[in-house]
């Protein structure tokens, strides 16, 4: 038998290239799954494998830090050859024997991640006792976007278009913009210049030590690139275990403009995995905060949690996420495309067909929406049938072995296809070749407001289709005037309907399936629907007018 061991999953475009180059379709194996088992646990696990040969795909460079690890896991395995396959497909085998040297090298790594967490502690602790810099004003310079995330695998979701968006808006507006980063950017103006900065070479453990290691390369990489350089200011995406922007603003004396979209000690803790240096990040979190000139949120929740960590309303700007009108244009795809892309999927030309695009994260509730399809299918299959309904969630992410695990079942797989991920810029083609979005969100597993801004529901409503969604806080404010899954018409639509569409109970099942079967059997209000989401998007959600709110903050 034969396994591939991943660090994070693969796009279906590399997936199908990787199994059609090795010849077999493997057993996948995530190391994300075996780090929630006990190491003892861990090691039996893969010294018990029944495979033949392993395989280590990486799509990408950035997965290049991971190598060590993947290879000292392939070496427990009882594997008769091992390979790690690149993203152009080319295979380089490797030894068992060469585990000591990778061992070394992750303990090294990890050393370095303990050091660095205690060096930060103490620089968070200075920092939180002085006062914000006074900057200099530099008006008529160009701004620098820090993009500190650490980010492996294939990019995918929300947060990609949301840099580029926000930059190319900048640039479109007349300032001038430079993107420093060790990650590549996606649909940036080709005029914008790009600072590569130097990637984490290699990874330790535990996991959020890389965060804190990668903030001393990142700012120190920019403390070299910024020596005779003047800007009016630098925008950063706050991201876990850094606060380089708060060192190199006070260093360079340049306002700092902090994009603040939800603690990630919070995230990891209700969404991921909780931290073992939680106080070290909340710290970190803390410095950005003070130190910031400017804070950009893209909620009222959010911006309510800032004015309670202390963040002066006058430092708070708040508008919601938003999209790029000349990449989300329905107009760009004609209907011999969209029926191509259906065909891909093995979707008939004249279904109705239900889509979700997403990163299938906690908050995402696909596996609501798993359960609201396995129970419409098994209860009602004619209907299904009948209205010729079918469903294509797209991605990948925490929640797709339950979402997998509930779907399987040879009666419910004629209706469903889970292709995986693609890649970003092939979202727009496939919301096209949609009749229904589905935006099943849940609210928060702790009980706080739901406080996200999901960049998927903008691009759903440009792209001028049926929206189905979760009536949650921002997403129900946004979408509104709408119609209520608990009170729809039985009447056609006419001209003075402003509709946006269709809500439904969070986390409600049969509200979902209420909402989800008239929407399938009235095109008409598709039409209605989609049309007013567009109209309403275009005039108030796009990348111009969230940049244009920044701006008319900006007093420096």
């Amino acid at each position: 038998m034969d396994y591939a061991l991943i660090a994070y999953p693969l796009s279906s475009s590399f997936k199908s290239r990787f199994e059609a180059s090795i010849g077999s379709t493997p057993t996948y194996l995530s190391i994300a799954e075996l780090r929630r088992l006990p190491i003892a646990r861990m090691v039996a696990t893969l010294a018990r494998l029944p495979v033949r040969r392993l395989f280590v795909p990486l799509e990408d460079v950035s997965s290049e830090a991971v190598l060590p690890v993947l290879r000292t896991c392939a070496a427990i395995s009882p594997a008769a050859s091992r390979e790690v396959v690149r993203a152009d497909l080319r295979r380089e085998r490797f030894s068992r024997f060469a585990a000591p040297v990778h061992l070394a090298t992750i303990a090294s790594a990890s050393a370095h991640g303990q050091w660095s967490i205690g060096k930060a502690r103490r620089e968070c602790d200075r920092l939180l006792e002085v006062p914000r810099v006074e900057p200099a004003v530099r008006r008529g310079e160009p701004a620098a976007y820090l993009n500190a995330n650490l980010w492996f695998g294939f990019k995918a979701g929300g947060s990609v278009g949301h840099i580029s968006g926000v930059l190319n808006a900048f640039h479109r507006r007349g300032q001038r913009m430079e993107y420093v980063s060790p990650m590549e950017p996606w649909r940036l103006d080709p005029t914008v210049r790009v600072h590569t900065t130097s990637p984490l070479r290699h990874y330790g453990f535990p996991f959020e030590a890389n965060m804190f290691r990668f903030h001393r390369i990142f700012t120190s990489d920019c403390v070299r690139r910024f020596r005779g350089q003047a800007y009016r200011f630098l925008y950063q995406r706050m991201s876990l275990g850094n606060y380089s922007g708060a060192v190199l603003s006070r260093r360079f004396r340049i306002p700092l403009v902090l994009e603040y979209n939800g603690s990630e000690v919070w995230c990891q803790k209700h969404w991921g995995r909780p931290l073992r240096y939680a106080a070290a990040a909340e710290k970190a979190e803390e410095v950005c905060l003070r130190h910031a000139h400017l804070v950009v949120t893209v909620s009222d929740v959010l911006r309510d949690e800032l004015a309670a960590r202390g963040v002066e309303p006058e430092r708070i700007v708040s508008h919601p996420n938003a999209i790029d009108p000349t990449v989300l244009d329905p107009g760009r795809f004609d209907a011999p495309s969209r029926a191509r892309l259906r065909a891909r999927y093995g979707i008939p030309g004249d279904a109705v067909l239900a889509m979700f695009l997403g990163t299938f994260g906690k908050w995402h509730g696909v596996e609501v929406l798993a359960r609201a399809i396995r129970d419409l299918v098994l209860q009602d299959e004619s209907w299904v049938r009948r209205t010729g309904l079918r469903f294509l969630l797209i991605g990948d992410g925490a929640m797709m072995g339950e979402v997998r695990t509930m779907l399987d079942d040879p009666r419910i797989a004629p209706f469903v296809s889970l292709p995986g991920l693609v890649p970003q810029d092939d979202g727009p083609e496939h919301l096209a070749a949609a009749d229904i979005l589905l935006s099943p969100h849940v609210p928060n597993a702790d009980g706080s407001p739901f406080f996200g801004s999901p960049t998927k529901l903008f691009e759903y409503m440009a792209m001028g289709k049926a929206i189905l969604a979760s009536d949650l806080n921002q997403i129900g404010e946004v979408l509104r005037p709408a119609l209520f899954a608990d009170d729809l018409p039985r009447v056609p639509p006419d001209d003075s309907i402003a509709a946006r569409a269709v809500l439904c109970r969070p986390g409600d099942t049969g509200s979902l399936t209420t909402g989800l079967r008239f929407l399938v059997q009235r095109a008409d209000w598709r039409r209605c629907l989609g049309g007013g989401a567009r109209d309403a998007c275009l005039r108030r959600f796009t990348w111009e007018h969230h940049v244009g709110a920044i701006e008319a903050r900006c007093s420096f």
